[in-house]
């Protein structure tokens, strides 16, 4: 069973049936590869552990292939100009999962990167630095839609979702999700179900 990131799935979502095709079988095949992992780790050591830029950047500058360095880097230094003015907010760890489509054919990763509190509003941030396609207001509402329905239980009922764009420093938040997403969601799984069942079928 393929598994991909939230950030993969909401950018596959954004895409023609064709397109969809093309992107959905890559993941036909073992391998991948994450692209801004050492960024998600930067991002929780300047929040959770408490750590500088200078500190965080390290690893980054560390980085062999050129254009993965850059962005990683380009990404951090935007994330720097927002936390600047809240830095001396209360940052906590935040739960993840591993979501699958109805059909069972795909896993969904959702791995927020920190939570912090916003006047007295805890919430939990996932970040976005994907260069291509933009995060507009819908597609970040599908994505607000799988962390609110998944993460925020428990102790975590009282958290709001929120996708950090770091490309434009914009914060979206699930203050109200338009009744339509959940449906589009749906639309989306169950297509990626057909999809790699009818390979299935075909390889068998």
């Amino acid at each position: 069973m393929p598994t991909v990131s939230l950030n993969s799935f909401l950018k596959i979502l954004s895409k023609t049936s064709p397109q969809k095709v093309a992107e959905y079988g890559r993941y036909l095949k073992p391998g991948g590869y994450d692209f801004y992992w050492m960024l998600k780790e930067a991002l929780r050591a300047r929040t959770l552990e408490g750590k500088n830029f200078a500190e965080c950047s390290l690893p980054i500058s560390k980085i062999n292939r050129i254009t993965e360095k850059k962005h990683n880097l380009d990404a951090l230094k935007s994330f720097e100009k927002w936390i600047n003015p809240i830095t001396d907010t209360e940052f906590f760890d935040v739960p993840s999962a591993v979501i699958s489509s109805p059909g069972g054919t795909l896993k969904i990763k959702l791995e927020p990167s920190f939570g912090y509190v916003w006047e007295g509003q805890r919430r939990l941030v996932h970040t976005w630095a994907t260069q291509s396609p933009s995060l507009t207001q819908n597609l970040a509402a599908c994505g607000l839609y799988l962390l609110k329905e998944n993460l925020c239980l428990a102790e975590f009922s009282d958290c709001i979702p929120s996708i950090l764009d770091l490309r434009k420093r914009s914060l979206f938040i699930s203050d109200a999700i338009p009744r339509v997403v959940g449906p589009m969601v749906a639309s989306e799984l169950a297509w990626a179900d057909e999809f790699f069942n009818a390979q299935s079928s075909a390889a068998a």
